[in-house]
C-alpha cells in the first residue's frame, strides 16, 4: 500500500470515529500574552471535542524536549500559530520553532494526501508564513473580535465538519430514460 493511499485511509478513519481529533499545536513563546492566547485557544479547543497537545499541559521538567516535538508525526494534525516571530525563527531554524520546522518539513514532503498542517496569524500584520507553509491556506486569528467565528472555522477543519458540505452531483437533464 502506498503512503498517500495509507494517509487517505487514516484520514477517513478519522472521519468514522468518534473519538477526538488530537492536534498539537506549535507556536513560539515570544511573551506571557501571545502564550497565554495560545493556552486559551488549546483549552477552547478542548472544550470543542478536540485533544490538543500543548507543552504546558504535556511537556514537565525533566523531559525530554525533541521528544515532545515529534508528536507531531503521532497526531492527526498539527495547528501552526504563525506569528512574525514564529515565522522568522521556522525560516533562520533556531530553538523549538527551528526544529519543529524540520520535522513538519519532513513530513510535508512524504505528502501521504491528508492535510495534517493548519495555520494560523496571530500577531502578524504582515501575514508571514514560515517557507513551508507559504503555498497553504490559513484562517487568521489577528482581530480578537472575530476570535469566536474563526475558532468555530477550526475547529470545523478539525473535526471535518465543513459549514457548507458539497452537495451530491445530480443527474443529467440530458439523459433520457
Amino acid at each position: 500500500m502506498s503512503e498517500k493511499s495509507r494517509g487517505k485511509e487514516q484520514l477517513e478513519a478519522l472521519r468514522a470515529s468518534p473519538q477526538a481529533p488530537r492536534v498539537f499545536i506549535s507556536y513560539s513563546h515570544e511573551s506571557p500574552e501571545h502564550k497565554n492566547w495560545v493556552l486559551g485557544l488549546a483549552s477552547n479547543l478542548r472544550e470543542k471535542g478536540v485533544d490538543a497537545v500543548l507543552d504546558v499541559w504535556d511537556l514537565k521538567p525533566g523531559d525530554d524536549v525533541a521528544r515532545f516535538m515529534e508528536h507531531l508525526a503521532s497526531v492527526d494534525r498539527v495547528v501552526i500559530v504563525c506569528s512574525e516571530h514564529y515565522a522568522r525563527k521556522a525560516a533562520e531554524g533556531k530553538g523549538g520553532v527551528g526544529y519543529e520546522t524540520m520535522l513538519v518539513t519532513a513530513e510535508i514532503l512524504q505528502d501521504r494526501g491528508v492535510v495534517k498542517f493548519i495555520p494560523i496569524l496571530r500577531n502578524n500584520p504582515s501575514k508571514t508564513l514560515p517557507p513551508f507553509l507559504r503555498s497553504r491556506m490559513w484562517i487568521d486569528f489577528q482581530r480578537d473580535a472575530d476570535y469566536s467565528i474563526k475558532l468555530e472555522e477550526l475547529t470545523r477543519v478539525l473535526h471535518e465538519a465543513p459549514a457548507h458540505p458539497k452537495p451530491p452531483i445530480g443527474r443529467s437533464p440530458f439523459l433520457s430514460g
